[in-house]
C-alpha cells in the first residue's frame, strides 16, 4: 500500500468532491498515524469546517464505521455530552468512499470541528480538575452505551486480553519493540501472566463490560472553559469499562501525578455510575495492560511522527511499572 503525504492529500481532496466541498473548502493535513487525518477549512475565511478521517484499507471494514458513527449520534441526542457528530455526505451517508490510484478503496469520514486544547499537563491543579470531568464524562458515555439496544448489533472490536496484548493484539506484538532484551521480555512476559489470570479472576458481566472509547488519552480530550469534549472513536469496541481509565493516562502512566489524577477521575465518574472496591483493586492491571498495548503500538508505528519521542525511557518505564505490579500481585 502507498503510505506518503502526496498520495493521502490526492484521497482528502477527492473526499471532498463527496461532499460537494471542493469548490468552497481545502484539506490540511494534521496528522499520518493509523488514519490521515485533515483540517478542512473553507477557502474564503479559513474557518474550520469539520475534521476529515481517511482510514486506511484494512482497518476497519464499514460496517465497523456505521457503526461507530451510530453511536456518535446517540451520545449526542442522548447525553449532555459533546462530541463531534459525523457531517453526512452528498448521498446521505456518513461514510463515503473514495478510490485510490493504489486500486484501493478508502473510507473517509468527516465530522464536526470541536474548539478545545488538550488538557495541560504543565498546570497541576488545572489538569487535576479536568480528569474529574473527564470521569464523569467517562461514566456518561458508558451509562449511554449501556442503555442503548443498538449495541446489540454494533460491529466493532471486542478487547479482550488477546486482542490488547495476546495471540491476536490489534496494535501488534509488545515484544518487537525496538531495544527489547531476552531479560526484559522473560519479566514483562511474568507481568503478562498475572495480568492475565487477574482478569479471568475480573470477569466480563453488565456492570463492568460494555461499549467503550478505548483510548481516551490526552490527545483525544478537548478542553473549553469547565467542558470537556471528547474526539477520535476510531478505537471504540466492547470492552472492561477500567480500560477508559487506564487509556486515561497513556504515556503518563509513570509519572507523580497520577495517583491525583485517577483519584480526580473516580470522583468524577462516581457521579454518575458505581465504582465498586472489586473494581478499584484491578486498576493496576488494567494500567500495565495498557501499557504493553502502547509498547506494540509504538513498535508497529515507526514512521508516525510523535513515536520517536514517545519511545525514549519507554521500556524502562514500563519494567518500572511491572516490578511494581509484581510486588503487589505476584
Amino acid at each position: 500500500m502507498v503510505f506518503n503525504k502526496d498520495f493521502f492529500d490526492e484521497i482528502a481532496s477527492n473526499a471532498l468532491k463527496k461532499y460537494n466541498w471542493e469548490s468552497e473548502t481545502y484539506a490540511k493535513m494534521i496528522v499520518l498515524s493509523e488514519n490521515a487525518t485533515y483540517m478542512v477549512r473553507y477557502k474564503d475565511s479559513d474557518q474550520p469546517a469539520g475534521v476529515l478521517r481517511v482510514s486506511r484499507p484494512g482497518y476497519h471494514t464499514l460496517s465497523e464505521l456505521e457503526s461507530e458513527m451510530s453511536w456518535l449520534r446517540q451520545i449526542n441526542d442522548y447525553t449532555p455530552l459533546i462530541v463531534a457528530n459525523p457531517i453526512n455526505g452528498a448521498d446521505g451517508k456518513p461514510v463515503q468512499l473514495v478510490d485510490g490510484s493504489d486500486g484501493n478503496i478508502y473510507f473517509c469520514v468527516i465530522c464536526d470541528y470541536l474548539p478545545g486544547s488538550e488538557p495541560d499537563e504543565g498546570n497541576p491543579e488545572k489538569i487535576v480538575r479536568d480528569f474529574e470531568m473527564l470521569g464523569e464524562t467517562t461514566a456518561y458515555l458508558h451509562r449511554q452505551a449501556s442503555i442503548w439496544n443498538g449495541t446489540k448489533t454494533i460491529d466493532r472490536i471486542e478487547w479482550t486480553y488477546d486482542n490488547i496484548i495476546g495471540e491476536t493484539a490489534a496494535w501488534g506484538r509488545w515484544q518487537d519493540f525496538e531495544g527489547m532484551t531476552p531479560e526484559a521480555e522473560e519479566f514483562l512476559e511474568e507481568a503478562c501472566r498475572i495480568i492475565k489470570k487477574r482478569l479471568k479472576r475480573y470477569g466480563r458481566n453488565q456492570d463492568n463490560w460494555g461499549l467503550i472509547h478505548a483510548d481516551l488519552r490526552l490527545a483525544n480530550i478537548l478542553v473549553e472553559g469547565d467542558t470537556i469534549k471528547v474526539i477520535d472513536f476510531d478505537d471504540c469496541g466492547s470492552g472492561w469499562y477500567l480500560h477508559d481509565l487506564a487509556s486515561s493516562i497513556s504515556f503518563i502512566e509513570h509519572k507523580e501525578i497520577v495517583p491525583d489524577l485517577i483519584n480526580a477521575w473516580l470522583r468524577g465518574y462516581k457521579k454518575v455510575m458505581p465504582f465498586t472496591d472489586t473494581d478499584f483493586e484491578e486498576i493496576d492491571t488494567f494500567i500495565l495492560m495498557r501499557r504493553l498495548q502502547l509498547m506494540a503500538w509504538l513498535a508497529s508505528h515507526k514512521e508516525s511522527g510523535p513515536v520517536a519521542e514517545l519511545s525514549v525511557g519507554y521500556l524502562s518505564g514500563t519494567i518500572g511499572l511491572a516490578e511494581r505490579y509484581i510486588r503487589l500481585f505476584g
